[in-house]
């Protein structure tokens, strides 16, 4: 899975002293990387960048446009907007991991980065787990148990055990209770 690895974090943000005090609440658990324009930022979206953190008013080119780049480019990273901007309705319409209105704490920050992360992980694990219970299915329709008394077939069923168990895991650390449980009712009613 992906948290195995270090998650690379790109600050857009032009105010320089706020996004090496971004950088500096980060270092502990990521790589950060900043940029201070949104043309700085073109050059520094490369498909290791997890996750964007976001400025949405910026000289020049502005952070909505920047997120329409990383929309267009169907980038696998996340965008979390920090911004002095209030919400809006036209939020509803942008690709967000998530929303934040400066000032932003060193708490508010890690949380809504840990937590876009997480929701990453487990819809990779949904996914995963989706698609082996359908491989689990169509073998479980077309053979009878000793058909298929094979150990290939009894790795599929141990990794659906393991999935389940790694969902569950993902959620017990959501720092949102109410995101956990609309997570859960979600899996479970599918």
């Amino acid at each position: 899975m992906d948290s195995e690895r270090e998650r690379t974090i790109l600050i857009v943000e032009d105010e320089q002293s706020l996004a090496a005090l971004h950088a500096h609440h980060l270092q502990d658990d990521y790589e950060a990387r900043v940029a201070f324009t949104g043309g700085e930022a073109l050059v520094e979206l490369t498909s290791d960048i997890d996750l964007v953190l976001l400025d949405r008013r910026m000289p020049g080119m502005s952070g909505d446009e920047l997120l329409e780049h990383i929309d267009d480019w169907e980038s696998d990273c996340q965008v979390i907007m920090v911004t002095a901007v209030d919400p809006d309705l036209d939020i509803i319409e942008m690709p967000l991991a998530g929303y934040l209105t400066k000032p932003v704490s060193k708490e508010e920050l890690l949380t809504a980065v840990e937590q876009a992360f997480l929701i990453d992980d487990y819809e990779h694990l949904v996914s995963e787990y989706y698609e082996t219970r359908k491989k689990y299915a169509t073998l479980t329709a077309e053979f009878s148990p000793t058909e298929i008394d094979d150990e290939r077939f009894d790795d599929l069923a141990s990794r659906i055990d393991e999935l389940e168990v790694e969902m569950n895991e993902i959620l017990e650390q959501f720092p949102d209770d109410e995101l956990r449980d609309a997570f859960r009712g979600i899996h479970e009613s599918a």
